[in-house]
């Protein structure tokens, strides 16, 4: 920098902005230095404090050329004029930021704050009112509706120009942070994701903290497309039966103790999950040449099972322990599913030939291993080995049992009830569930129509059973053989199955609902295109499932998803019930939601249906997967 560079920034005289900043550090400076003087500090240099920079200088004009300078815009308002308005003009940068060419729009308060998009007009317009009101300097941002329709982001920093000490302009100078808006948008959008993603909490058994069945199954099917391995289907069962008087509560407090042991024999970095009542899956990924490693830790769990004494209500209890092993290498066309069955079968295979274990080098052929899978099934069905168990549901709005849902058992080979996850699953992959569905079907409308019918029955059909176009026949044909009123009649569909013919499941829902009887939504929001069915079909109840509701009180996620849920549901004019409910802080949650009804654990545990109906004013007869959150369902 020479002579003339310095004699020509000494001539150049400051800007409005540097000015207003001066006033601001001046003040500031004044503050401090009086606060300093009261609490007694010791000043060592006094000097007076005199605004260097006030200057009669033309703001407006320093204002415009600093902000050309630093490639901002600029709009100036100056009071007075002929006809009271002041004058209001915009620099070149600032109306393209607006959108709008140089020169081509007349400026006036009315075009200035149409730009401004509507939601946000009446905040800018309250930002330039303080600062006029305070004649102090703000700060304002809001969005511009370009003539195209493109919104864009704008920050503005408004100075009040004064004369003679009162306000006589304001300058607006701003810039266009659309990009730093979005980026700000994007870092709120993560954190807020962030905090609400939480554990898969649906992958895991909530009694025995394992995986649950389809975790296991997927975990195969990704070791079979690239390892191959080896799976171990374990299969227990109390060694004599169990006493009546035992609670699921006991029956829970069993399985939780064969998990825990299960996990100290199988170690905590090997894949073992609960994959149905009384039956365990391990998986050994990759093989790695170990051909005897699986057949050698099957040996060892069935060893160490039935040399272990459980405690059961003060007694001890012994399991029958028997193991199948299945071999598979990578690619091959069995799915996991089909592994699991293969599996489940040789274990099967061992405990009927009283051996510990038995090995398959290889899956079973397809139409084997489904022909036996339809035996399996249609053998249940025609021996009735099915229980029906009843289930408390409490009205949030009377605070009192008004409804029970039934639950399908089914009979272990030593005739234990136990919970049916494993054989519904494998009834629906057959094309074996419709049978079980009409089974279900005629044995409730059968126990309905013996008693008062005073309450309301709720009686579930899998989704994969709405496919058969004579279901509806043989379901208005049951009401009429057992005389029972189709206005006391409820179907619910369960949502974990596909429904496989729209139109035959439409048809079904309408023929219901002529027929008088009333049509409900099971396991809502995990399903198959949930949202689609409740826009086509003539649905009065939905369940919203219950990994929505088990960690509800922790859960922000949760109570967002359930929250919008029942609005929604309110909306269309459906009611509301929420399953797995185990505390009375979920249940003020729910009520606060607006839900209608409540069920789980907290509402009761399920029962053997009786005869005796005197106490109860509504029950629900349902047929439905149970929960994968407990071993019982």
């Amino acid at each position: 920098m020479d002579l003339d560079d310095i004699l020509a920034l000494a001539e150049t005289r400051p800007s409005p902005l540097e000015l207003a900043r001066a006033r601001r550090v001046a003040r500031a400076a004044q503050s401090r230095y009086d606060l300093s003087l009261a609490e007694g500090y010791k000043i060592m240099v006094d000097t007076a404090l005199v605004d260097p920079l006030t200057r009669d200088v033309d703001e407006a004009t320093r204002v415009a050329r600093a902000a050309q300078l630093a490639k901002l815009g600029t709009i100036t308002w100056v009071a007075g004029g002929r006809d009271g308005l002041g004058r209001l003009h915009w620099s070149d940068e600032m109306a393209m930021i607006f959108g709008q060419a140089p020169g081509t729009l007349r400026l006036t308060p009315e075009t200035l704050f149409g730009l401004v998009h509507p939601a946000d007009a009446e905040r800018v317009r309250r930002a330039v009112r303080t600062a006029w009101t305070r004649c102090r300097p703000g700060e304002v941002g809001f969005r511009v509706v370009q003539p195209g329709g493109s919104i864009r982001h704008v920050h503005c920093h408004l100075e009040i120009t004064t004369r003679e000490g009162e306000p006589s302009g304001i300058i607006v100078t701003g810039e266009d942070v659309t990009a730093l808006e979005l980026a700000r948008q994007e870092r709120r959008r993560l954190a807020i994701r962030s905090q609400m993603l939480g554990a898969d909490l649906a992958v895991l058994d909530g009694l025995t903290g394992l995986p649950n069945r389809g975790y296991v199954i997927d975990e195969v099917d990704r070791a079979r497309r690239t390892t191959g391995g080896a799976l171990v289907v374990v299969a227990t069962e109390p060694a004599t039966r169990l006493p009546d008087a035992l609670t699921d509560a006991d029956r829970d407090r069993l399985t939780a103790s064969v998990a825990r042991l299960l996990r100290t024999v199988v170690g905590n970095d090997v894949t073992a999950g609960l994959i149905g009542s009384g039956l365990w899956g391990v998986l050994l990924a990759p093989a790695d040449g170990r051909a005897e490693a699986a057949e050698s830790l099957a040996a060892r769990i069935v060893e160490t099972f039935r040399n272990h004494l459980f405690g059961i209500r003060q007694n001890t209890l012994r399991l029958n322990t028997s193991a199948g092993v299945v071999r598979f290498g990578s690619g091959v066309l069995a799915t996991g599913f089909d592994l699991l069955v293969d599996g489940e079968h040789a274990a099967r295979d061992a405990r009927r030939d009283t051996a510990s274990v038995v090995v398959l080098d290889q899956p079973v052929a397809d139409g084997e291993r489904t022909a036996r899978c339809r035996s399996r099934v249609r053998h249940a069905v025609s021996a009735s080995r099915f229980a029906l168990y009843a289930q408390p549901i409490v009205d949030l709005n009377l605070h009192q049992v008004t409804r029970h849902e039934i639950l399908l058992r089914v009979r272990s080979d030593t005739g234990e009830p136990v919970a049916p996850v494993a054989f519904l699953d494998m009834a629906e992959r057959v094309g074996e569930i419709l049978a079980v569905d009409k089974w279900v079907v005629d044995h409730a409308l059968e126990f309905i129509g013996r008693g008062a019918q005073t309450s309301h029955y709720q009686v579930n059909i899998s989704g994969k059973s709405l496919a058969d176009p004579g279901l509806l026949t043989f379901v208005t044909e049951a009401i009429d053989r057992y005389g029972v009123k189709p206005e006391r009649l409820t179907f619910e569909i369960t949502e974990t199955a596909l429904i496989e013919n729209r139109n035959e499941a439409l048809a079904f829902a309408r023929g219901i609902r002529a027929a008088g009887c009333h049509l409900a939504l099971d396991d809502f929001g995990t399903g198959y295109g949930a949202l689609a069915h409740l826009k086509y079909l003539p649905v009065d109840l939905v369940k919203i499932d219950g990994t929505f509701i088990v960690d509800l009180c922790r859960s922000p996620a949760d109570q967002a998803v359930v929250s919008k849920l029942v609005e929604l549901c309110q909306t269309l004019g459906i009611r509301v019930a929420a399953e797995y409910v185990q505390d009375d802080a979920t249940i003020e949650h729910l009520k606060s939601y607006g839900v209608d009804f409540a069920q789980g654990y907290w509402t009761g545990r399920p029962e053997p249906i009786t005869v005796s109906q005197d106490a109860v004013q509504t029950v629900e007869l349902e047929l439905r997967f149970p929960p994968q959150h407990t071993a019982l369902g």
